[in-house]
């Protein structure tokens, strides 16, 4: 199977926090970020402190799920709107991928494409349709690092769309399974017989 263990670990911000709206969301879109934040030790359980501070509720900042090569740290539920993305807050689940020196670039962005893709299939979320940069819904330069790389961005969608294909081949295949096994049926008399081979 595509997707690993994802280690999503939950951290909410509290609901008496400012930057928790506590707005109702039904996402259609996933709006990717890059955390702008280069330091060793950005790390994604620091940066999910950072939501919980007076900074971040002074700033008005949240997201959905911080990302980084060991773990994914969840700060909002699903159904909640953060403000991580301007206009894109209404409709959209935001992802923050850490980009701190001496991370395993790879793994980050392996285990965030594996979140999109699972989050795209428990939503019904268009791919690639339906995933954003930052940068779409305000021109922010925003993932910074994969709109520096050329073909970052392209790149980084593929992966999420070959996940996101196998997660709905096997989901379609369990569906199957389902449907040929066998079901018993009443026999006269309220007797149970096993119908098929």
């Amino acid at each position: 199977m595509a997707i690993a263990k994802l280690d999503i670990v939950r951290d909410f911000l509290p609901v008496t926090n400012t930057n928790r709206p506590r707005i109702l969301l039904k996402p259609a879109h996933i709006t990717i970020h890059n955390t702008g934040n280069p330091n060793p030790g950005a790390v994604a359980k620091a940066h999910a402190r950072y939501m919980k501070g007076e900074e971040a509720q002074a700033r008005q900042v949240s997201w959905h799920f911080t990302v980084d090569d060991r773990i994914i740290i969840q700060s909002l539920p699903r159904h909640e709107i953060g403000w991580h993305s301007g206009p894109g807050n209404a409709s959209s689940l935001g992802i923050e991928i850490c980009m701190y020196e001496g991370m395993d670039e790879a793994k980050a962005y392996e285990r965030a494409a594996q979140l999109v893709a699972f989050l795209a299939c428990r939503h019904r979320i268009a791919v690639p349709e339906g995933i954003r940069q930052h940068h779409d819904w305000t021109g922010k330069d925003c993932p910074a690092v994969l709109r520096a790389r050329p073909g970052g961005w392209s790149r980084f969608l593929d992966r999420v769309r070959a996940i996101y294909d196998e997660l709905r081949a096997t989901k379609r295949g369990k569906r199957r399974a389902v449907a040929r096994k066998p079901q018993p049926r009443a026999q006269p008399g309220g007797r149970k017989i096993r119908s098929g081979p």
